[in-house]
């Protein structure tokens, strides 16, 4: 395809969240998106299931807490000052996509539809949107830039790369943004897959999967050591081959193949009371079958017959046919379930990327390059990565607002 040598204000490199949003609010119209994929927002319409957890209505100050570092919250405030949650609501709102606030404060659209956001995004584009741009080379030549395509070269004032991370490459995220940051003279973190499933050794409970434990509260050891490095609470699911769910994705950042997590297979808000707790309904109730119990005390009924399976009781078992360490080693079961991390996820099951264009390179409040004049990063191609939740939109739509408004046509 033969693309004409015009010397456009802006090209944005990257058709995700955020290249898309800068788009939409750039200062000029003479501008171009190129996407090496055949669609834009490939990657946006699988976030919250598909659904579109777009943000969170937390204050800026809980929103932050649910980025990994204080470097991550220091860079990021600036641009969620200029443009926060709620504004973010009203931008969405005001062009035809009605929004539903759950009671967590997950924002989604009302139609429970990614497609629905992508596809408004691609409407009010201001930049023309070319697909399939395989991109070969990016030089800064004299006061442009020259981006050389298998269609031609284009050349530009101002470059934005808003290319994403690694995580799920098959939707167009695949790096390819890190290899150009770096000719042009920026430091790359070293990418790692985050918010990702964890494999676990010896995993019996594949026939599991689709379980889960709601508030969980978990303990991750190194191999060998006694002391905690890190605790969490949150859900649990259980999967055909490991543990995902909120809590698992959070911490996967922090774990390694060797590390140990043990959990309780039941809410555990209180820790401590929670085996006394057992105990006294297993004694209080002698000739209620033992899985009856667990059930009422909160266990799934599944997790409660695989409890007892693997201990090897009778499925009608009651607590008067129990001695005392059978009592003891089936609350251990329920309350301290161990499991040892064979592996993390790779890219290709991580939700984010950690890791990306250095944060110390990048001015905060313009998302310009310190490095070079007129280039600007937005979105998960640098090194900010949150929690699940909404959060690394906000942060991809916060960091792509806050390019536009500093473009220099």
């Amino acid at each position: 395809m033969d693309i004409k040598i015009t010397m456009y204000d802006v090209v944005i490199i990257g058709g995700g969240a955020a290249g898309l949003f800068l788009a939409a609010n750039l200062p000029t119209s003479n501008a171009l998106l190129l996407e090496h994929r055949e669609t834009a927002g490939k990657k946006l319409l699988i976030t919250g299931g598909g659904m579109c957890n777009l943000t969170n209505t937390q204050s800026i100050e809980a929103f932050l807490q649910h980025f990994g570092s204080r470097a991550q919250r220091n860079f990021l405030l600036p641009s969620f000052q200029a443009f926060p949650p709620s504004a973010l609501m009203q931008w969405f709102e005001t062009r035809g996509v009605p929004l539903t606030v759950r009671e967590d404060g997950k924002v989604f659209p009302a139609s429970l539809d990614a497609h629905e956001v992508r596809d408004m995004l691609v409407r009010e584009s201001k930049a023309k949107i070319q697909y399939n741009s395989k991109i070969t080379s990016v030089i800064r030549d004299g006061d442009h830039f020259s981006v050389q395509t298998e269609g031609g070269v284009i050349t530009s004032r101002n470059l934005v790369l808003a290319t994403g991370g690694m995580s799920y490459p098959i939707t167009g995220s695949d790096g390819s943004g890190y290899a150009i940051a770096k000719a042009l003279g920026h430091s790359i973190i070293p990418p790692k897959p985050a918010l990702a499933a964890i494999m676990v050794e010896a995993y019996h409970w594949t026939h599991l999967a689709g379980n889960a434990v709601r508030s969980a509260y978990a303990e991750f050891h190194h191999a060998g050591e006694k002391k905690r490095f890190l605790q969490a609470t949150g859900d649990i699911l259980f999967t055909h081959d490991g543990l995902s769910g909120p809590l698992i994705l959070t911490s996967s950042r922090e774990l390694k193949a060797g590390d140990s997590i043990t959990f309780s297979l039941v809410p555990l808000e209180h820790k401590v009371h929670v085996p006394e707790q057992l105990l006294v309904l297993l004694t209080s109730q002698p000739k209620k079958q033992i899985t009856t119990i667990l059930k009422e005390f909160g266990l799934a009924a599944s997790l409660a017959q695989q409890v007892v399976e693997e201990l090897d009781f009778e499925a009608t078992i009651t607590p008067a046919n129990l001695n005392k360490r059978q009592r003891q080693n089936l609350i251990r079961a329920i309350t301290e379930r161990r499991f040892i991390i064979k592996g993390i996820k790779g890219f290709n099951a991580a939700m984010v990327t950690s890791g990306g264009v250095c944060l110390k390179e990048v001015e905060r409040g313009s998302m310009e390059s310190k490095v070079m004049d007129h280039l600007h990063f937005c979105g998960e191609i640098l090194d900010v990565d949150g929690q699940s939740g909404g959060y690394n939109l906000q942060a991809a739509f916060s960091t792509a607002y806050c390019t536009a408004n500093h473009i220099q046509p």
